[in-house]
């Protein structure tokens, strides 16, 4: 191990994650979640129609459920696990 080094280069490994890999990490979670949050949105729409703020709730899901898969999805390219 050398001198100056924080951490074991060898227990660790020498893989860089690039920028591209967690945009697109991002992506592919955002787009899961996205389709995730759109099933149960399209249901609550169909049941109960566009009246007595289904409207907000229906936005809600998909907006929550795609920054959560953008996140988890973009954390887990960093950090590149398995």
């Amino acid at each position: 191990m050398p001198e100056d080094a924080i951490y074991c280069p060898f227990c660790v490994g020498e893989r860089k994650t690039t920028d591209r890999d967690v945009i697109a990490g991002g992506l592919k979670g955002g787009l899961l979640g996205l389709i995730v949050g759109l099933l149960p949105a399209l249901v609550l729409l169909y049941l109960f129609g566009a009246e007595r703020g289904i409207k907000a709730i229906a936005f809600a899901v998909p907006v929550a459920t795609f920054t959560t898969g953008l996140i988890l999805g973009m954390v887990k390219a960093k950090q590149d696990w398995k």
